[in-house]
């Protein structure tokens, strides 16, 4: 789509003058525990390993393969057993796919239970200026962002974990946040050192309103700098969230002003046309896909046919868990649903999933990095599966679309088991570096030495806070 240029020297401001003219969520709060991800104390973080399984690689499936994996990369992948001098080899009976990619979540909101509007708006302004969406919602999030922003977002990206998701996008620029999984905004972990690890994907949480025109016009400066910079990969921004005339408003000011390109990412997209999908396609512009939130929200999600009918690529994204899905996983479900209900069954399974992998990967201008099962990229994987013959004889695609959480076995990120089932992470950790979380499907743990904190201490500071503001924690999965 693009060439991606992580060694080029950053040009100074350019994210800023974005930030200034789209006014995103900028929370400060207090430092929290360092997230960095720690080598393994069983497996040695210089240990090689092997992963025995049903594979999904970019050209279909490998049954019975095996994934090498040495120094948090991958370094084989095929259907004979490599020989990788002093690997350990894991038989994961399951199926073995990239780490999910997340490219629209709003991830410290997640904190809170879900909200039921009962009613359905015709634009973002109207529900975010609904009275009791500010006394249940907006409210506690403001009052508990203060002084509690930073377990708010652990929580949030807990909550992404143990969903399967490796990347996420929408975190905030707060020194607090390493990440319990890749932040895609900030600290990815791709770009060498922390100055030039931050805002390659730049995430615009709404446009300047029609009528401020300085606004408007310092966003297309800002924007057109961006896009003309080989430093930044992707330009997301959330466009046309509503079916009222203010929402197709600004998708068409956006391409009067030349502003769709091969870096630009729209997400919802709720109003766009058959035209204007033609405009995207013809400049690379892909589309971000979060059916649940828009169903709930306005009755109403994306023309996914007229989407296809262009050529746009589409990831699929869960919005955030307030009124979207509690992690991809789910939203998963909802996309394999409308596909079969209101779209004839035209995507296949497979498109299904690499609608949250490899494409996602692809359009933020990351799938050199992550995104496959493939020989040279990270070793962000998967595991799902059910029983010791899950993934062996049943279709591999179907098994990820009809996963839970409780289907997730093994989550690594750059090599390193972070979560799973306990048998095995228990082949990468010490009994005492795992913490079994409750409610999440069998007897799953964290690796709180590689996330360097506990699910446990984040809940008992947040609980007693939520409490006070007459609400309560979000459980990390939804019934």
């Amino acid at each position: 789509m693009y060439t991606s240029a992580r060694n080029r020297a950053q040009l100074v401001g350019v994210a800023a003058l974005l930030a200034a003219a789209c006014a995103p969520e900028r929370v400060v709060g207090p430092a929290r525990t360092d997230l960095s991800r720690l080598g393994a104390s069983v497996l040695s973080s210089t240990t090689p390993f092997i992963l025995r399984g049903t594979i999904i690689i970019p050209d279909g499936v490998l049954k019975h393969g095996y994934v090498g994996i040495a120094d948090g990369r991958i370094v084989y992948v095929s259907d004979k057993l490599p020989d990788i001098a002093g690997a350990v080899t894991v038989n994961t009976h399951g199926v073995i796919l990239p780490g999910l990619v997340d490219v629209h979540n709003h991830v410290p909101w997640n904190v809170l239970p879900r909200w039921r509007p009962g009613r359905l708006f015709t634009n973002q302004s109207q529900w975010a200026a609904d009275p009791e969406y500010r006394r249940v919602v907006a409210g506690p999030f403001d009052h508990l962002a203060a002084s509690h922003f930073c377990d708010m977002n652990a929580w949030g990206e807990l909550r992404a974990l143990v969903g399967g998701a490796t990347s996420i996008l929408a975190t905030q620029r707060v020194s607090c946040i390493h990440g319990l999984v890749r932040n895609l905004d900030f600290n990815s972990g791709f770009y060498g050192t922390t100055e030039l690890d931050r805002e390659h994907v730049f995430n615009v949480l709404r446009l300047p309103p029609a009528s401020d025109l300085i606004a408007r016009a310092q966003f297309v400066g800002a924007a057109r700098s961006f896009i003309t910079n080989p430093f930044f990969e992707a330009l997301v921004i959330h466009v046309a969230e509503g079916t009222d005339p203010a929402a197709e408003e600004e998708v068409t000011f956006l391409e009067t002003r030349a502003l769709l390109n091969p870096k630009g990412v729209l997400i919802h997209g709720i109003s766009l046309g058959a035209s204007d999908f033609q405009a995207m396609a013809a400049t690379g512009t892909a589309l971000v896909w979060s059916p649940r939130s828009n169903l709930e929200l306005y009755g109403a999600t994306a023309n996914i046919s007229a989407a296809l009918d262009a050529g746009v690529e589409i990831a699929l994204a869960p919005d955030w868990a307030i009124t979207g899905s509690s992690n991809m996983l789910d939203e998963l479900k909802i996309a394999a649903q409308w596909n079969r209900e209101h779209l004839g069954q035209r995507l296949t399974e497979r498109q299904l999933v690499d609608m949250m992998t490899s494409v996602p990967a692809h359009i933020v201008g990351i799938d050199d990095e992550v995104g496959a099962v493939r020989p040279g990229l990270r070793a962000d994987l998967l595991v799902i599966g059910e029983g010791e013959d899950e993934g062996d004889d049943d279709d591999p695609y179907l098994t990820v679309i009809d996963a839970t959480a409780a289907n997730v076995q093994l989550v690594l990120i750059g090599g390193v088991a972070m979560y799973g089932d306990r048998p095995l992470m228990e082949r990468f950790w010490d009994g005492p570096d795992l913490e079994e979380i409750a409610g999440a499907g069998g007897t799953k743990v964290l690796s709180t030495a590689a996330a360097g904190v506990g699910v446990a201490q984040i809940a008992a500071r947040l609980q007693p806070a939520l409490a006070a503001e007459g609400t309560s924690l979000a459980p990390l999965v939804e019934p």
